[in-house]
């Protein structure tokens, strides 16, 4: 389809009627609208989206202009409508949907029913509105719901598509998608339509519930076992169909976190080299701590002695002199001499008693002995001053030592300190670093599990398999006993080899899809984006990156940027457009029509792009789509519209006034 013009009716900040015609010409087929942030760009974006399908993505569901509504009294009644105009298969048609508001009292009370109609032009200009079922079956002909995502879109609907395509997400609804824009879809219909015997509205089904088991008994015991284990298997296929996927997320999940820490290696090595740099600053201040101890402990010891040195030295030279002075006799105390006076005997046995000169003279001598002996005293003293002075004389080097030793473990938590602050710079997020570890531990356990549940339900598939071969062939002697039996068993026969055959072709068709689809997207992304980076599409419609560049290790899956997802999403949609016109073209005979094209619609987030890229883009997507309506910034859209500015055929502004009413406005084209 090709979409001529889109009519507003008070829908959200178009108050009042606002029409807007698109460029629709085969060589100048880009309409630019250009707006500022809260101008309305999404609001058209969406309006497309509600005339359509009924649907919005708006946080606020009302879609009724809010002055509109505030002037209304009650009684009043308003309406918000689209309509839009379209080509398709070189016929006119016209799309309205129309929404009522009526305010009763303070309330407002929307009609529950939308009015939607679809209108064809007949051959005299006139538009007839066609029934709702055929109206309903025109607008999936034009563009079916669920491939809307892929035609029209903003940068959330963007980051959805990265979400499941390019982080391994749940992409059921894209494998879908690609079957119906690539004609398999008719094909799988096909498939599911001749169905299995267990599902009886089925072709093979009903055939099979034809079949006369003529009453015995153990035939329609048979054909109940068989029955059972084909429902049972394929509830089992569907599990392993839903598995399987999940299972390989995880798988990928592993290797992308592992690539993550590999990748913060270097950082892990610092975090390591960081703690052992703590570990050793603390083992330095705790020797710190004992070095500053004994310091306190040696100087209170010591100091005292060390302070006196020079006293002791002067009082030393002076006391040289007293050597002149009598010392009395050697290791002789007072004490001694008087015990001797008192037991009346000397040492040597004389009576002292007989001898009074003696005791006279030892009375004499107790003057000149300890304590009295001043010059004993003296002597006694310098022998201590001077080995205490000899003590002392080593205090200042013991003391340096020790400073020594405090100052070096000073040096060794300063340069540790140094080195931790150097390192802090450059260590890895430990948070990130922990939940990483987590994520893949939690990966593993959840691969594992289904791994298990795969290999469990693998093997009662196989195990029922051949159980219902075996049933069959022993139900099947029963059956060919009647003749009206044999004929059914033939048709039967017949469709199930026609669905083996269809089931087969479809497979090799669908891989060649893929495989064309990952050929065109590549080709695109390199036109779009910068090369090095090679686009697979797995099995189930995932995508994976992988670096070719000769600067970087080939082969290693690379963690994508905004601007590089956003390449990747427009690369994969451009890829199914281009490959859904390819598909319309049957044996050489074109049947894709002039206005039986493909548009694009979007509200593209341009300002992750640089200016080269921009550029791309916008030269590369109008060649790809029959008709590009797009929504752009004013810093964005100057860019665009240089690049694009030869194949412009229409050019709008969109102008807020208030924050409740934007205008259109039709600016001139070059």
């Amino acid at each position: 389809m090709i979409i001529k013009s889109m009519t507003l009716e008070n829908f959200r900040q178009f108050k009042g009627e606002s029409t807007l015609d698109f460029a629709t010409d085969s060589h100048k087929n880009v309409t630019v609208i250009m707006g500022e942030n809260g101008a309305g760009k999404t609001t058209l974006e969406q309006a497309f989206m509600w005339c359509l399908y009924g649907t919005n993505t708006f946080r606020l569901k009302e879609l009724i202009n809010r002055e509109v509504r505030d002037a209304m009294i009650s009684g009043d009644e308003e309406r918000v409508s689209v309509t839009l105009m379209i080509s398709h298969n070189q016929k006119n048609y016209k799309i309205v949907r129309k929404q009522r508001l009526k305010k009763q009292g303070a309330r407002f009370d929307k009609n529950p029913e939308e009015n939607f109609w679809v209108y064809e032009q007949n051959e005299n200009g006139d538009y007839t509105p066609l029934t709702s079922t055929k109206g309903a079956a025109m607008i999936r002909e034009f563009l079916p719901e669920e491939l809307s995502g892929f035609f029209f879109f903003d940068g959330e609907r963007l980051e959805h598509m990265s979400e499941e395509l390019l982080n391994h997400g749940k992409s059921s609804n894209f494998k879908g998608a690609v079957r119906g824009l690539v004609g398999l879809t008719a094909m799988m219909n096909a498939i599911e339509h001749l169905g299995r015997e267990n599902l009886k509205r089925s072709v093979i089904g009903m055939i099979n519930s034809e079949i006369d088991a003529q009453g015995d008994v153990d035939e329609t015991e048979l054909s109940s076992q068989i029955e059972k284990l084909q429902t049972e298997r394929d509830n089992q296929n569907n599990r392993l169909e839903e598995i399987k996927p999940e299972r390989d997320r995880y798988q990928q999940d592993i290797g992308i976190f592992r690539k993550e820490l590999q990748d913060m290696q270097d950082g892990i090595k610092r975090q390591n080299e960081y703690e052992n740099c703590k570990v050793k600053k603390e083992l330095e201040e705790a020797e710190q701590e004992k070095a500053r101890k004994s310091i306190y402990e040696y100087f209170g010891k010591n100091i005292g002695m060390y302070i006196l040195i020079p006293l002791l030295r002067r009082a030393l030279n002076e006391l040289d002199g007293a050597n002149k002075l009598d010392k009395g006799i050697p290791h002789i105390h007072a004490d001694t001499i008087k015990f001797l006076l008192e037991r009346g005997k000397c040492i040597c046995g004389t009576n002292l008693v007989e001898h009074p000169e003696a005791v006279q003279h030892l009375n004499e001598l107790i003057s000149s002995l300890p304590p009295y002996s001043i010059g004993n005293m003296i002597g006694q003293y310098t022998d201590r001053a001077r080995s205490q002075t000899r003590g002392a004389s080593g205090f200042a080097r013991a003391f340096q030592e020790r400073m020594a030793n405090y100052a070096q473990h000073l040096t060794n938590i300063e340069e540790a300190e140094d080195r931790m602050h150097d390192l802090e710079r450059l260590l890895p997020d430990q948070e990130k670093v922990k939940n990483l570890n987590g994520r893949i531990a939690d990966a593993k356990v959840n691969a594992k599990r289904l791994n298990d549940e795969i290999y469990q339900l693998s093997g009662s598939v196989q195990a029922k398999e051949s159980q219902i071969t075996r049933l069959e062939a022993e139900r099947l002697h029963y059956r060919q006993a009647s003749v009206r039996n044999r004929k059914q068993l033939r048709y039967l026969a017949y469709a199930q080899a026609i669905k083996d055959e269809l089931e087969t072709s479809y497979k090799k068709k669908e891989e060649q899809v893929r495989e064309n689809l990952e050929n065109c997207i590549n080709q695109i992304f390199e036109d779009i984006y910068d090369g090095g980076i090679q686009i697979s599409v797995s099995e189930n419609y995932n995508i994976a990156t992988t670096v070719i560049d000769t600067d970087a290790s080939s082969g290693d899956e690379i963690e994508k940027n905004t601007a590089q997802s956003y390449a990747i999403i427009f690369a994969f949609i451009a890829g199914i457009i281009k490959m859904a016109k390819e598909s319309r073209e049957v044996t050489g005979e074109k049947i894709y029509q002039e206005d039986e094209g493909f548009p694009l619609v979007m509200d593209a987030p341009l300002s992750a792009f640089d200016k080269d890229r921009i550029k791309k883009i916008c030269t590369v997507l109008p060649h790809i789509a029959d008709q590009v309506i797009i929504f752009i910034k004013d810093t964005d859209g100057e860019i665009a519209e240089k690049y694009m500015q030869d194949i412009i055929g229409k050019k709008w502004l969109l102008e807020q006034e208030t924050k409740t009413r934007s205008t259109v406005v039709e600016r001139a084209c070059v």
